[in-house]
């Protein structure tokens, strides 16, 4: 017989927010240890014709959003962990909740 209700395994919710909290907190450790003074180019990094056609200038802003998308990405991973866990938390508070409603309605 096909079972029609479905289940949610608190734990492994629990443990992937945890797990993606931490990739999310390496990843923009990571990520602006490593990516720190590219956006700090002098203007003649690329020469004086560089400097004149404005390619130091467009690199430091490639890596300036460089940067920005980096850290970006960590904080949405670490707020996705965060709802993840969160879900799991509310779930659970939730089936308990039903559970103690069905025990209290059996004894009106």
């Amino acid at each position: 017989m096909v079972e029609k209700s479905f289940g949610v395994d608190t734990d492994a919710l629990a443990s992937f927010g945890t797990t993606a909290a931490g990739l999310g907190t390496e990843l923009g450790a990571v990520g602006t240890s490593t990516l720190t003074g590219v956006d700090s180019l002098p203007a003649d990094a690329f020469g004086k014709l560089g400097g004149e056609v404005g390619l130091a200038a467009a690199f430091q802003q490639a890596a300036k959003a460089q940067l920005e998308a980096v850290a970006a990405a960590a904080t949405g991973l670490s707020g996705f962990a965060t709802a993840v866990a969160n879900a799991g938390t509310a779930y659970a508070e939730q089936q308990t909740q039903a559970k103690d409603d069905i025990k209290r309605s059996y004894q009106v």
